[in-house]
């Protein structure tokens, strides 16, 4: 019994390190612009990951993240109407023996590589031309906002990782969510 009670400290130890708060990620800037048919979504996005989440990732483990997006009618004797609700994610890998990071769209399945972790970030962070609802499907007298929110998928993760990533805050890396008004 004594044993396993150190054992647990330790493991309590591990899985809780300490939060330094250096990282998550934040959504410094989204738009929606009127180009041709549709309304293209363009963002910016600042990823900080965490060091567990950085080592993981230098050890052979793919991280996923999912980029959520909405688009919802005001209605103001009612719940608002949900326009369109989209969810995109990102694989992200690092090979060691090229080393180089990618980023693979799970929608084309095409890998973009990089040399460095930076330029990854800066490529990820980089949300352009995102075609999402028609012009024509938002009336001009309604009131329209759009929402916008990035985090890590710890469903995503390697079955033997997951415990320790459910119970340590330093796995838990997602945006606030980023909400604006649509003014056509």
């Amino acid at each position: 019994m004594h044993l396993s009670r150190w054992f647990l400290l330790l493991l309590l130890l591990f899985a809780f390190p300490a939060r330094s708060g250096d990282y998550g990620f934040l959504i410094e800037r989204a738009e929606l612009i009127p180009i041709g048919e549709s309304y293209v979504l363009n963002a910016d996005v600042d990823y900080q990951f965490s060091e567990p989440a950085i080592d993981a990732l230098e050890h052979g483990v793919p991280l996923t993240l999912k980029v959520r997006f909405k688009v919802m009618r005001h209605r103001d004797y009612w719940l608002d109407e949900t326009i369109l609700s989209e969810t995109r994610r990102f694989l992200i890998r690092y090979h060691p023996l090229a080393k180089s990071f990618q980023i693979v769209h799970e929608t084309s399945g095409i890998p973009q590589s990089f040399a460095s972790f930076s330029a990854m970030l800066d490529a990820l962070g980089e949300i352009r031309g995102w075609r999402t609802v028609p012009v024509g499907s938002l009336e001009k007298d309604k009131e329209y906002w759009a929402s916008l929110s990035v985090s890590l998928d710890i469903e995503a993760l390697p079955l033997p990782l997951r415990p320790v990533a459910y119970v340590s805050p330093s796995w838990y890396l997602s945006s606030p969510l980023f909400r604006w008004r649509i003014v056509d």
